[in-house]
């Protein structure tokens, strides 16, 4: 018996018009991908904004809702260090956002004074390594009244790599730049906003002359994608690995910051359990007056001064344990429990810092 099978006619034409159409350069990139993982990373599945607090949401020094005087390398903002060498300016938080983005704050650097040099501020990324010979995109919303605003990398080295763009309409402008990394000849990576020169040095800054950014992100690849937005606790605990302090307030003068013994009749050792470990070792902030801080031993509260380098890391591991020393005149019962508290002050305060 014969079996006849009939297959409807192909136009030739038309398959291979079909195999010629373009895919563009994402598809084509998603085609020559060899791994998930290297898909994912194409379409920024997962964490992909290298910058922490890039919102500039999670401030814990401080509210900075009014404009304050502010002191070069220093932080205020978290993760966020100060970079100027002129003395009369002031930085602040405000609430204004691109109509682009939503949940965000901006952070404000102001000139007070006519002056010849530069302002800005910067974030250094721990993982730096990470980017070594591999293209990655920093990204920013920029607005200022001064034309000389750089946005731009630092390797530590003087090997700047960025751009300087001339907006300067008090309009909210969206910057992005494209950089490859050696970290052979660099000791750090640093993205930065600053008011500078075209060739890196002074520019003329007149006083009411000033940037404000927000939407920071940094991520691999050559291309910007939308600004990464996450949860306040998980942008809080990412700040906490660098920075972290403990306060007493108006509604809680006496806060407990640690419990521990008494070793002498002059010395009691607490220790302070931080809810994130911290990035190294931290060194101790206070507010250096014995007077807001005490010991309480059985029913008695006494005045003590703290001594934050009690400890070393030896002692108590990378940095999710402190041990603090209190002495007092006089008064303690060796072996006795004790704990470390505020002594009746709103403004006393713990802070534990491992910034890079």
């Amino acid at each position: 018996m014969t079996v006849r099978v009939n297959k409807p006619a192909i136009n030739l034409r038309e398959e291979l018009a079909d195999l010629r159409k373009p895919t563009g350069i994402a598809g084509e990139a998603m085609l020559r991908a060899e791994t998930p993982q290297e898909q994912q990373a194409l379409i920024g599945v997962g964490r992909k904004n290298l910058i922490i607090n890039g919102d500039c949401n999670i401030s814990q020094r401080g509210d900075f809702t009014t404009a304050s005087s502010s002191t070069d390398e220093t932080y205020y903002l978290d993760r966020f260090q100060q970079n100027h060498n002129i003395t009369a300016n002031k930085q602040h938080i405000t609430s204004n956002q691109p109509s682009a983005l939503s949940n965000t704050k901006s952070w404000r650097l102001t000139a007070t004074a006519t002056t010849n040099g530069f302002m800005g501020t910067r974030q250094t990324i721990e993982d730096y390594k990470l980017f070594n010979g591999r293209e990655f995109t920093a990204s920013v919303w920029v607005k200022t009244n001064h034309p000389s605003v750089r946005f731009y990398l630092f390797d530590g080295s003087n090997t700047d790599q960025g751009k300087k763009t001339a907006i300067a309409d008090g309009e909210w402008h969206y910057l992005q730049e494209t950089f490859t990394f050696d970290a052979t000849a660099g000791t750090k990576l640093s993205i930065e906003v600053i008011i500078l020169s075209e060739a890196g040095s002074n520019t003329s800054i007149t006083s009411g002359d000033y940037v404000e950014f927000t939407g920071l992100q940094v991520e691999l690849g050559k291309v910007a994608t939308p600004f990464e937005h996450r949860s306040y606790g998980e942008e809080l605990a990412l700040c906490q690995r660098y920075y972290q302090i403990s306060r007493a307030t108006s509604g809680a003068p006496y806060k407990r910051f640690g419990r521990g013994g008494n070793v002498s009749t002059t010395l009691a050792e607490v220790t302070c359990f931080l809810p994130v470990e911290m990035r190294a070792f931290p060194s101790v902030d206070t507010t250096n007056s014995a007077s807001d801080y005490a010991v309480y031993h059985g029913s008695t509260v006494t005045a003590c001064s703290v001594i934050p380098a009690l400890n070393t890391a030896a002692d108590d591991g990378a940095g999710n344990v402190m041990t603090l020393g209190c002495t007092v005149s006089s008064g303690l019962t060796v072996g006795q429990a004790s704990a470390l508290l505020a002594n009746n002050s709103a403004t006393c305060f713990l802070a534990f810092k491992s910034e890079l």
